[in-house]
């Protein structure tokens, strides 16, 4: 069994409200504990950012169905690799969005704003990896 890691950002169709992000959780932790998918999303100023891990198939299937949501534009993949271990397996869906700590890690980096485009693969990876342990609680 091949395991892989996706990451990639979206810019949202329209403004998530918590409820919204909180349904978008719910559906993925559910269906992603059947698919032995686990991850981290965030989401502020309208992007989302994700990382994906599990078998490559079960990731490539949901991918698509990410692609066709209608609550996401501009979907762009930062980096697809095979991986020997998962780094999220202790989260179906982690989440983590506009709290202190993303802020204080996007000054860090040298951002002002929430902007995964502008993030090289690495970044967008550590950025997720370091949000994982301040996950907010949806």
């Amino acid at each position: 069994m091949k395991l892989v890691r996706l990451v990639y950002y979206s810019h949202a169709s329209r403004e998530m409200s918590l409820s919204d992000l909180k349904s978008i959780l719910d559906t993925a932790r559910r269906n992603n504990q059947a698919e032995g998918i686990c991850g981290m999303l965030s989401y502020e100023q309208q992007y989302f950012l994700q990382a994906l891990e599990g078998e490559r198939s079960a990731v490539n299937e949901l991918y698509l169905d990410i692609a066709d949501d209608p609550r996401h534009d501009e979907i762009t993949i930062i980096s697809y690799e095979e991986i020997t271990a998962p780094i999220f397996k202790q989260w179906k869906m982690g989440y983590a969005g506009g709290s202190a700590e993303f802020t204080k890690l996007l000054k860090e980096m040298g951002q002002t704003e929430f902007l995964p485009e502008t993030m090289s693969p690495r970044q967008a990876f550590q950025f997720l990896q370091h949000l994982a342990g301040n996950q907010d609680n949806l």
